[in-house]
């Protein structure tokens, strides 16, 4: 019996031995929690879309006006090459090229340091200088005490504002009429481009712009044409034009003699010998009327928008539509000839203007304006 109880032990001692021994030979993994290790690898990841700002809904743009998108500017490049020798035939007729506007406008006389060459000019034109000192001494400037000398006013206004005024005196020799009512007008108009004129002064250097002289003058010259389709219509319609706007003005002209004061300015201007880069600037800035700004507004294109600002604000004083400074304003609501200036008072160089106007100095210069004009 213990034999065999032995021999039992025995063989299940060697069955648990081959157990161990091919649980040793096929070893079984145990589970064991995972570990994060950086080991610098990245799968890669699809790129996430790129997230959009919220933007504001833009405005459509402001529909033109229904006066401006009814008319179409009639140009001088519209007019056929006869009918331009025709028009240049009659208006000659009436009109002697004053011999010195070319000189006074040519681009030597655009540089502020040409004080020296500018009085040696109006001292040959004692008549003439007589009359700038005229206007030097009026109410416009609001002077303590009287200017008596050319230099002395050169030295305190400027040689833009004077060779405005000059120039003013020299285009007005050209035009002559016997009707009173006419007459006044005249003076109105010439007011209109030398107030135009000295507005465009006052901003161009408060706004750091280049060639302040070009663009007096520019602004000066702008209202030739408007003396030439005077004479040309009959006194009735010339009265009535003047009591609208440009645009309606405009019309009216068109529609009187199939042309505009452009037209006639820019072929008149070029007759006389003037140099072309007033003559261009000078229809440039006048079919602003009717063209938005390019993009981009470079500063030439700018500059001639503040000419074209500056006609339209100083002919709004000298008609008497404007008798207080508050009622300068440069929106399009009312006034269809600024719808398109809009594009160019929206460009960054020009974004200051409207604190500029509201400056001491520059309301202090309007003030004056208006009071010329109103005798208040």
């Amino acid at each position: 019996m213990g034999v065999l109880l032995g021999a039992v032990s025995i063989a299940i001692l060697l069955a648990l031995l081959a157990i161990i021994r091919a649980g040793r030979s096929t070893p079984v993994t145990p589970h064991k929690r995972g570990v994060a290790v950086d080991t610098g690898h990245r799968e890669p990841e699809e790129p996430e879309a790129p997230a959009r700002a919220a933007q504001p809904p833009s405005a459509p743009p402001a529909p033109l006006p229904d006066e401006l998108a009814a008319f179409a500017l009639v140009r001088t490049a519209d007019i056929s090459p006869a009918r331009q020798a025709i028009l240049l035939e009659e208006m000659e007729r009436i009109f002697l090229p004053p011999r010195s506007l070319r000189e006074l406008s040519s681009p030597d006389f655009f540089s502020s340091g040409n004080t020296r060459e500018l009085s040696d000019f109006l001292m040959r034109e004692p008549v003439l200088a007589a009359r700038v000192l005229g206007v030097v001494n009026s109410p416009l400037h609001g002077l303590l005490t009287p200017i008596v000398s050319v230099q002395h006013a050169i030295n305190y206004l400027g040689v833009n504002t004077i060779r405005s005024i000059a120039m003013r005196f020299l285009v007005e020799e050209s035009y002559r009429t016997e009707t009173p009512s006419l007459q006044t007008l005249y003076k109105r108009i010439w007011d209109a481009g030398l107030m135009g004129s000295e507005i465009c002064t006052l901003l161009s250097q408060r706004l750091g712009f280049s060639d302040i002289g070009a663009s007096a003058t520019v602004t000066v010259l702008s209202f030739v044409g408007d003396f030439a389709v005077l004479t040309l219509m009959s006194p009735e319609i010339s009265l009535a034009s003047w009591e609208h706007g440009l645009l309606e003005r405009s019309r009216i002209q068109q529609e009187s003699l199939g042309f505009g004061a452009m037209v006639a300015g820019d072929l008149l201007l070029q007759q006389w010998g003037l140099p072309q880069s007033v003559v261009s600037g000078i229809e440039r800035a006048g079919a602003i009327l009717v063209s938005p700004a390019p993009m981009p507004a470079g500063p030439e294109a700018l500059g001639l928008a503040l000419c074209y600002l500056s006609a339209r604000i100083g002919e709004s004083i000298a008609m008497g539509r404007v008798t207080e400074v508050d009622q300068i304003n440069l929106s399009a609501n009312g006034q269809p000839e600024l719808f398109q200036l809009q594009s160019y008072l929206a460009q960054p160089a020009l974004a200051k203007l409207p604190d500029i106007l509201q400056s001491p100095e520059v309301r202090l210069a309007l003030a004056r304006m208006i009071a010329a004009t109103t005798g208040h």
